[in-house]
């Protein structure tokens, strides 16, 4: 009785089922900027499929994605071009039931990169020059600016900002606006100086520094800086600012040269030249949104020149608005150094030494810095004892740099970008080493991308434009959505495409300009 009161039980029991008998078929393409799509045939007997990524030969395998047999037979993934190391990245797609998972064939994605590379040329390149001398990137990494020189109204060289936007979670970016100063003259835009472009954490809102606009009829540099809103997809110029100065000689007082946004968009900093008739390179002004419906920023503080020096070079503003750093030439002390300047009131807490004090960048929390030096870059870091230098950043062929800022570091200072205008580096996008130099004089330019380790910095690839022409890739870069999209100037592009993912190897129209997204 005891065994037919067994068989009578088990009568009951589930059916245990195999796994899918069959292994789905995998393939894959680049099908939009900074996308892959891994398309497979579906099998019999499958609750779910879940796509299944190796970073490298002897790395583990990790899950990326899980979803119900119902859905369409395919994955869509974002990828951060500049970071994936192409040659080595495997997928593969495993078909699931209960009762276990069957995997499908490995594929790779080498080949790939070049395609899901975006290259963004202006809509009507034959009246723009330099488009991307200046890059910004927000902080969620959907928004992307550009500078450029255009034609305004006779005005030649005019600057303009171009505003991308990305629509979805993965891909598929467009042109959202174009935005034009209400005032608009001739030579205002310079591609190889100046910081003058900014936007907030969200993509929001935009600063732009017009340093080189001219007030009341005169030849001078006065300067005046511009604000910039989206509601929706519609953007407004919501402020004009400029700054009282008696300054009447030949330079101006170049308010805008540099400016800065903290990534709520709410404190903002502009540096110019002279405060009254004393020439103060450097000096600060600091600006703030109260907390009404204004949208309107008012002057609250000015963060005058350093003591020991000439404070004449590039600033950087922590994503949470706590920390600056400006660079100065040390008239006094014989050195460059780069000030650390601690909020809400900016005095200075430390000096950074021996660096080029052109061009710097810092992490949301202001503890990790970046600093350019003599193509280069250094990397310094905030410890109980003080900033410490913890790597540097080297360029690998180079000849030259410029005057300008051309180094970024992610909002969680984990990942920089080093661009180099003159980089001659053999190759077209992602490079890996043996890294063979090209004709000196005829690079395409580049950028060096470094991981921080508990060692210090530790360089990942260079990433090089998707032609071989001289286009000065790398003369602007900037970082979004923590180090995973990045965006390189080319102001000296010359393909007549038009629009986005144009003939990237067209020369027809010099130094046009270009952008790449990574």
């Amino acid at each position: 009785m005891k065994f037919l009161s067994l068989v009578l039980a088990c009568t009951f029991c589930p059916v245990a089922l195999a796994a899918p008998p069959l292994a789905p078929h995998l393939t894959v393409e680049a099908t939009d900027i900074r996308q892959l799509e891994f398309n497979y045939e579906p099998v019999p007997g499958v609750a779910s499929y879940e796509l299944w990524f190796r970073a490298a030969s002897g790395a583990q395998w990790v899950k990326y994605q899980e979803h119900a047999a119902q859905r369409a037979p395919l994955f869509r993934i974002g990828v951060a071009v500049h970071l994936l190391d192409w040659r080595q990245a495997r997928y593969h797609v495993k078909a699931c039931n209960p009762s276990g998972c069957t995997p499908s064939n490995e594929v790779g994605v080498d080949g790939l990169q070049l395609v899901a590379m975006g290259y963004i040329k202006p809509n009507v390149p034959i009246r723009q020059k330099h488009f991307g001398s200046t890059v910004a990137v927000s902080a969620d990494g959907k928004t992307v600016a550009a500078l450029a020189s255009e034609n305004v109204g006779g005005q030649q060289r005019s600057v303009t900002v171009h505003v991308y936007r990305r629509n979805n979670a993965i891909g598929d970016w467009r042109r959202e606006a174009r935005l034009l100063p209400s005032t608009s003259q001739r030579d205002t835009n310079q591609p190889l100086v100046g910081d003058p472009l900014a936007i907030s954490g969200d993509g929001n809102l935009i600063v732009l520094g017009a340093w080189m606009e001219r007030m009341d009829g005169r030849q001078a540099s006065d300067g005046a800086v511009y604000l910039f809103r989206r509601s929706g997809a519609t953007w407004r110029q919501s402020q004009r600012l400029t700054f009282p100065s008696e300054v009447a000689n030949e330079l101006g007082d170049q308010f805008g040269y540099s400016v800065k946004v903290d990534d709520a968009g709410r404190m903002l900093v502009v540096s110019h030249r002279y405060v009254d008739d004393r020439s103060e390179p450097s000096t600060l002004e600091i600006y703030r949104d109260p907390d009404d419906a204004s949208d309107q920023f008012v002057h609250t503080g000015t963060v005058p020149t350093s003591l020991d020096g000439r404070c004449s070079g590039g600033i950087a503003l922590s994503g949470d608005g706590l920390t600056m750093l400006r660079g100065c030439f040390g008239d006094l002390t014989e050195y460059n150094f780069v000030q650390v300047l601690k909020g809400p009131g900016f005095a200075e807490r430390g000096h950074l030494t021996h660096v080029y004090p052109e061009g710097m960048d810092l992490s949301f929390d202001g503890t990790q810095a970046i600093v350019q030096y003599d193509g280069h870059a250094e990397g310094w870091e905030l410890t109980s004892g003080g900033w410490v230098p913890n790597g540097t950043i080297s360029a690998i062929n180079t000849y030259d740099y410029r005057q300008r800022r051309w180094v970024a570091i992610s909002r969680d200072g984990k990942i920089a970008a080093v661009g180099n205008s003159s980089e001659y580096t053999l190759g077209v996008g992602p490079t890996y080493p043996p890294y063979v130099a090209g004709d000196m004089l005829s690079g395409s330019g580049g950028v060096a991308i470094a991981e921080r380790k508990s060692s210090g910095w530790v360089l990942r690839r260079l990433i090089k434009p998707g032609s071989t022409h001289e286009a000065s890739a790398g003369n602007s870069v900037a970082l979004g959505d923590n180090g995973r999209i990045l965006a390189v100037g080319a102001p000296f592009d010359p393909s007549g495409a038009a629009g986005i993912d144009g003939d990237r190897n067209d020369a027809s129209s010099p130094e046009t300009g270009a952008v790449w997204i990574y």
